[in-house]
């Protein structure tokens, strides 16, 4: 093109700005945006427990169990909504729960109580070894047991 009289340049054909300082800016917003997605598509997901069962082991995504215990302990009369959580630290299995109690629910009698269906669900029906701490007990009001039961 340089022979025919005529240069090709990105710059001129395209409605980019001209000055080498919008450019500049430009290009760093365009390398912002690129990092922005990058961080995006690499943000941490919660890494699957590689759990030793027999002949073998089981990798399970940690949601999985969360939800299990979740639905076990709402089976509870007692029990509005129920949230699980589990880490593995090592090789130690740790669980959990958050509940939110129906109205003049007797919380403690019911920490002890939801403490054993935890540790029975997971130990007796899974055969997991796992360190059930106490749940979080929320007796909630009667104004605020619409929010739960929608």
């Amino acid at each position: 093109m340089v022979a025919g009289g005529r240069h090709l340049s990105l710059w001129h054909d395209l409605p980019l700005p001209h000055t080498h300082n919008d450019r500049a800016l430009l290009l760093a917003a365009v390398f912002v945006g690129a990092a922005v997605l990058m961080l995006l598509a690499m943000r941490r997901r919660p890494a699957p427990f590689v759990l030793a069962v027999e002949g073998g082991s089981l990798r399970l995504p940690p949601d999985t169990l969360a939800r299990y215990l979740a639905a076990e302990l709402a089976r509870d009369p007692d029990v509005v909504a129920s949230r699980a959580t589990f880490t593995l630290r090592g090789e130690r299995l740790r669980a959990r729960a958050w509940v939110a109690l129906r109205p003049l629910a007797p919380a403690a009698a019911l920490r002890e109580r939801l403490t054993t269906l935890a540790t029975a669900a997971l130990r007796d029906r899974l055969g997991l070894t796992v360190e059930v701490r106490e749940p979080t007990l929320r007796v909630l009001r009667v104004r605020e047991l619409a929010r739960y039961l929608r």
